[in-house]
């Protein structure tokens, strides 16, 4: 880079960057097979290594000799050097194979590997994981051959997986200026800016499969069945730190443990009928996942103490991370499942015989809706019990059209911090399922494939999109300009009306309604089930005879469309999307083709 400072040519000046990456590999395998009889033996041995290195440098000069001249040695003055540190990483294995089949109908395959990488101390550097697997090919036992069975094989799998994806240096502490630590009453000045962990080491999956494979009607009809069971153990991980640590980074630590467990089905057919053929298959997966091992299990309830005075105690906050203001990790539940408050759910019966307000007959949907639903919440706060996040009843506190939310502990206070609860469902569906069909007729082919997934939910409350709240800065969605609830206790008898939307009052007051502004609540939790068409195609092979008239092996046209449709409640723009990725989806587009081979 060259730079010129007027007219004067010791005020123009050249800089020079260099950077430098290299990455070395190196492998070693002995391999060694042997077929005695019926009985066929494999055996592998193998080492490698790998290595990557980056760095870099550069210089400024000023002074030029002769506008014309850009190179480092005609400028005169050296003004500026600088460099980058060093980084890198290692990787070294060594791993062994023995494969045994015996008439290659009972299979058995053993693997031991050791894996060393830079990215833990040198007490920690190396993990062991072995792994086998063996299959029993039972359809070619003497007392299935000549059945209608064509294939049935079981199968069976054991093994551990090591992950290091953690920065080069993680295990170690890192020094920076510009850092305090308390001291004495007081802040001192410190260096260590990220804590370390001489302790770290490979994170292990432990994975578990046993499976069945069958084939039946000249393998027309295929089954498929697994069953999995996967147990994640010292995920890497950066839990917060105390304050009183100061203000350091938090170090990876082995912390989590984090179950899979499920089942998968494939079943499929496929057949021709003279020239036309056909085939169709269906999957479908579940899985339960959990988090094993955390900080420990939540506890949450009515204490007593000496005096006799009942107070509610919960640790969540020391046995939890937040993930946002929706969700939390916490040992025992979900992986990043959503905590919320729920709307309040009563059965519209108001009061006790007596008289005296009851607690749990109030709205059953939770909106205050008619003079009724108000009545109960006045005697409701007469009572001593009070809503938030808005309180006082008015218009702009709690009014008609607002949602009011569930007292989970029954400490007369609905909607507080005491009352969010988990809700057993993540953003993570808890099944996928899919199905492809394909056919042909001659030339002609067809194939469509769709996907779905169910069990997830999202989040989702945006202004502009879904809230009740406006702003002069967004429009109001369709849906929700011609649809909300109003209701003028002045003047019942207003054409604009509508006592039965399940949309909110609209508000003006962005950021403080009652109806979800400052309060997370299953209002806005959404099912992100699905089903979509991922891919339709179609397409035509001409005939040989005339192909091969002009020397082209096989010509074939098609056209394939991508995400064509999608069936779903979900009222955001994709329910396959993360709701960090609310304003995305899934593009729809159009391919036209032609395949040629000669």
């Amino acid at each position: 880079m060259v730079w010129m400072g007027c007219s004067d040519l010791s005020n123009a000046g050249v800089s020079n960057t260099t950077s430098r990456n290299y990455y070395l590999s190196s492998e070693i395998l002995a391999r060694y097979t042997a077929a005695i009889g019926d009985h066929d033996f494999g055996v592998l041995f193998g080492y490698s290594a790998m290595e990557y290195r980056t760095w870099g440098w550069g210089v400024s000069k000023q002074g030029a000799t002769d506008w014309t001249l850009n190179d480092l040695g005609t400028y005169e003055t050296l003004s500026g050097s600088s460099s980058t540190a060093k980084n890198g990483w290692g990787l070294r294995s060594y791993f062994g194979r023995v494969n045994y089949a015996y008439k290659n109908r009972y299979l058995f395959e053993a693997n031991l590997r050791a894996d060393g990488s830079s990215r833990f101390g040198s007490n920690n550097r190396y993990g062991i994981f072995p792994s086998f697997s063996a299959g029993w090919r039972i359809s070619q036992e003497d007392f299935l051959k000549g059945t209608w069975v064509d294939n049935l094989k079981l199968r069976l799998s054991w093994g551990k997986l090591g992950n290091n994806s953690i920065g080069n240096y993680d295990y170690l502490s890192t020094y920076a200026s510009g850092y305090s630590y308390p001291f004495g009453g007081k802040l001192a000045s410190g260096t260590v800016s990220t804590l370390s962990n001489d302790l770290l080491e490979w994170e292990t999956t432990t994975s578990f499969d046993v499976g069945l494979e069958f084939a039946t009607l000249k393998n027309r009809l295929t089954f498929e069945a697994d069953y999995y069971d996967k147990q994640t153990d010292g995920i890497l991980y950066k839990a917060p730190v105390y304050a009183t640590i100061g203000n350091k980074s938090a170090p990876y630590q082995n912390l989590c443990g984090v179950s899979n467990r499920g089942f998968e089905f494939t079943i499929g057919w496929r057949d021709q009928v003279k020239n036309f053929r056909y085939g169709i298959s269906a999957n479908f997966t579940r899985n339960w996942n959990k988090v094993t091992k955390y900080n420990g299990r939540l506890k949450v309830g009515w204490v007593t103490d000496a005096n006799g005075v009942r107070s509610y105690v919960t640790n969540i906050g020391d046995v939890s991370t937040v993930v946002d203001a929706a969700r939390r990790t916490i040992e025992g539940r979900l992986i990043n499942e959503y905590i919320l408050v729920n709307t309040y759910s009563g059965d519209g019966s108001y009061f006790f015989a007596d008289g005296s307000v009851n607690p749990a007959g109030g709205p059953r949907d939770g909106m205050i809706r008619t003079p009724d639903d108000m009545t109960w919440l006045e005697a409701m706060v007469a009572a001593g019990n009070s809503f938030l996040p808005n309180q006082h009843i008015a218009k702009d506190g709690i009014w008609y059209g607002d949602y009011i939310y569930e007292d989970a502990n029954g400490n007369g206070v609905y909607g507080d911090s005491n009352d969010y609860t988990f809700q057993n469902v993540s953003q993570t569906p808890k099944y996928y399922y899919g199905f492809n069909i394909e056919l042909g007729w001659k030339g002609i082919d067809f194939s469509a494939r769709f996907a779905g997934a169910g069990g997830g939910a999202r989040y989702w409350r945006y202004v502009g999109y879904n809230a009740y709240s406006t702003d002069p800065k967004f429009t109001l969605p369709y849906e929700i300009a011609y649809d909300h609830y109003f209701f003028d206790p002045e003047n019942p008898d207003d054409p604009r009306t509508n006592l039965t939307s399940k949309h909110g009052r609209l508000t003006m007051n962005y950021g403080s309604e009652q109806n979800g502004a400052n309060i997370y609540s299953t209002l806005f939790l959404y099912k992100t089930d699905y089903l979509k068409l991922k891919n339709l195609t179609i397409g035509y092979t001409l005939p040989e005879r005339l192909t091969r008239k002009v020397g082209i092996g096989s010509l074939r046209i098609f056209l394939t469309g991508d995400n064509l449709f999608t069936i779903t409640d979900y009222p955001g723009i994709d329910p396959e999307f993360t709701d960090n990725m609310n304003y995305y989806a899934n593009l729809r587009q159009y391919t036209i083709g032609l395949n040629i081979k000669f």
